[in-house]
């Protein structure tokens, strides 16, 4: 993951690639040119089939046109000693930005490559904090190369050839195994879709992500409202729950899995929590509830039933029927979840008909 994470921004570094190639192979006016002119051409290219001005192209490529003449003011001995830095430093500076700020330099220059690919939440924060790690490992280097211009020569060359390809593997190497050992604890996990305020799915993450506090991605939920012979019936949640222990609560509620339907859920959901099977249920509507923990969607449904129910032991602390009056009487005081009130209050008239 982690490689391919990267192999999405490298169109970002195209420019400088140009330039780094081209002077290497050529020089520093040739570099220049080639840069220049690859600049141009992205920029006639969306001007064409767009009918835009890519600014992104027109600043990159100053970007280097500027470093460039910088470097050209210092040509001679000096340059050929600090080249690795400049072009080393111009990468901290894309990257810095792209890992640590709301700008990510990287991922917009990329995505004028690959338009037809999008990235959700997930596939997007893997990605920054892929590349908040490599910030780190050029950071280190950049203050090697930078200890090197006092160290004898033979260490800049080494540094400069074999070290670099050395650090490179040990870089690489490290985020390989650091990755493997999340992707193994996270393929373990339930993982849930992440959705837009409309519900159109953007991806999917592990569960111990979304309920972590900080990712704050929306995501579905489904609740059912039981209504049995004189009101509703509810759960008690168990004291071990993290989130809102020992009060009363909707009859049903679970996460949409990812790839799963939410049909699908309302009848897994059902099953496991009290025992009841399924089949036509009436849709109240939808709303977007958010708690300290995480953020849902919640698709709210209900459904008329008299049969038998069968607290799941472990989800439930048993449950009884509440009558839509001593629902009323005992709103705001502690005793029911907060999202519950909230639920009942927007449904209230339906529930009673």
């Amino acid at each position: 993951m982690a490689f391919q994470q990267l192999k999405s921004s490298i169109p970002g570094f195209i420019p400088l690639i140009i330039l780094i190639v081209a002077e290497w192979v050529w020089g520093m006016v040739i570099g220049l040119w080639l840069a220049v002119a690859y600049g141009i051409g992205e920029m006639a290219y969306f001007a064409i089939r767009y009918q835009r001005f890519e600014k992104r192209t027109f600043w990159d490529t100053g970007l280097l046109v500027v470093l460039g003449l910088v470097a050209l003011a210092l040509e001679g001995p000096l340059l050929d000693r600090i080249r690795p830095l400049i072009y080393l430093t111009i990468m901290l500076l894309m990257v810095g930005i792209s890992a640590f700020s709301k700008h990510n330099l990287l991922m917009a220059a990329s995505g004028r490559f690959l338009k037809n690919r999008s990235l959700g939440p997930w596939e997007m924060a893997q990605m920054r904090m892929t590349m908040q790690h490599f910030f780190w490992w050029m950071a280190g280097y950049w203050l090697i190369l930078l200890a090197a211009l006092w160290m004898p020569v033979s260490w800049e060359a080494f540094l400069n050839s074999s070290g670099l390809y050395l650090f490179i593997v040990l870089a690489m190497g490290t985020e390989l195994l650091i990755k493997r050992s999340k992707n193994k604890r996270w393929s373990e996990e339930e993982w849930l879709p992440l959705v837009e305020k409309d519900g159109k799915v953007m991806g999917s993450a592990p569960r111990s992500v979304v309920h972590n506090g900080h990712s704050r991605w929306l995501h579905p939920v489904v609740h059912i409202q039981l209504i049995m012979e004189g009101g509703l019936w509810l759960q008690k949640r168990p004291m071990h729950k993290q989130v809102q222990p020992g009060k009363w609560d909707t009859a049903v509620g679970g996460h949409v899995a990812a790839n799963e339907t939410v049909e699908r859920s309302l009848q897994r959901e059902a099953a496991e929590e009290i025992g009841v099977h399924v089949k036509e249920v009436h849709h109240l509507g939808r709303y977007h509830w958010e708690s300290p923990l995480e953020n849902e969607l919640v698709l709210a449904f209900s459904l008329r039933y008299n049969g038998e129910i069968t607290p799941h032991p472990h989800e439930l602390d048993g449950g009884r029927v509440w009558s839509f009056d001593e629902i009323d009487d005992n709103l705001g005081q502690g005793i029911f979840t907060p999202n519950f009130e909230h639920e009942y209050l927007l449904y209230k008239d339906s529930l009673r008909q």
